[in-house]
């Protein structure tokens, strides 16, 4: 699971990674690995408070090239009390939750069953 984005600390700034997503340099430094990005784009206190808000679930994002992969862990983010959306492609979804450049950090949704 990637669950980095590409902040260079303590000084927080982006990292140029040459136009590449974050999870595909993650890729190709585990080659032949499945890697899924997730638990990303959720500021750590909401991750580590309550999934279960105003009424529903709170929403984690998941991109990876593996079904399988991808299923696993948002089995693990279900299990968690979460609400899991599978944006795609580590390339395409990985570079919408991505921090920063994504139009999906930060942001806290709720899924309504």
């Amino acid at each position: 699971m990637d669950t980095n984005n590409p902040i260079e600390k303590p000084l927080f700034r982006p990292i140029d990674l040459n136009g590449r997503a974050s999870s595909a340099v993650v890729q190709e430094l585990v080659s032949g690995a499945h890697v899924v990005k997730a638990f990303n784009h959720l500021q750590p206190g909401l991750l580590a408070s309550d999934p279960r808000a105003e009424g529903g679930n709170r929403v984690l994002f998941v991109s990876g090239d593996n079904a399988e992969a991808k299923q696993k862990v948002l089995g693990l983010i279900q299990a968690l009390g979460f609400a899991g959306i599978d944006l795609g492609t580590l390339d395409g979804g990985g570079r919408l939750a991505q921090f920063p450049g994504g139009p999906l950090p930060t942001l806290n949704l709720v899924k309504y069953n």
